[in-house]
């Protein structure tokens, strides 16, 4: 009979430490934790991701925070030739942003260091994407009306052209956008 030893090793991708929390952050942290059904663990890790992933790297370009009927009202009195204008300036921002970061302006950084995070913190768009082979189908999705979701066509197919994508297939319905490419 053969025996054999397996040895299994973890590597640790997290630390155990102290902090020290004012009573009233702990106390909305823990709210938080029981509204979600997550533990607290889970909440402060969320919230400090988040810090170092959007407010430290994103906000080294001013940015602000407004409440969507604010911004709704104003992208509302905005016309489609202004509209354009001011999307055609997204791939000059990406770039200044990727350059702060150290980050290439390639199509994988943008989907993963730019349209990922901006999807999962500010509030614009909920993006998703499949890539097969070189196939790629973004989709993004938005509840602040027809105004924005038009905004934000122009301002992906900007950033897509400026990677020199050609887009095979574009739609738009109910504030859904899909785009189809190939990365050749």
């Amino acid at each position: 009979m053969l025996s054999a030893e397996f040895e299994v090793r973890k590597t640790r991708s997290t630390n155990r430490i102290t902090l020290r929390l004012p009573n009233n952050v702990l106390e909305k942290l823990k709210k938080e934790s029981e509204r979600k059904d997550i533990p607290l663990n889970a909440v402060i890790t969320k919230i400090l991701s988040k810090n170092t992933t959007y407010d430290m790297e994103f906000n080294t370009i001013s940015t602000i925070t407004m409440s969507h009927v604010l911004f709704s009202k104003i992208m509302d009195s905005v016309d489609d030739i202004a509209l354009g204008e001011i999307a055609a300036e997204s791939p000059d921002i990406i770039k200044k942003l990727f350059t702060i970061m150290g980050v290439e302006y390639k199509l994988d950084n943008v989907i993963e260091k730019y349209f990922v995070i901006f999807s999962k913190y500010c509030g614009w768009f909920k993006f998703t994407y499949d890539t097969s082979g070189q196939n790629y189908r973004f989709v993004f999705e938005t509840p602040l009306g027809e105004k924005w979701t038009k905004f934000l066509s122009l301002y992906v197919k900007n950033v897509l052209d400026s990677l020199k994508i050609h887009v095979d297939n574009e739609s738009t319905h109910d504030n859904v956008i899909l785009f189809e490419f190939r990365n050749r």
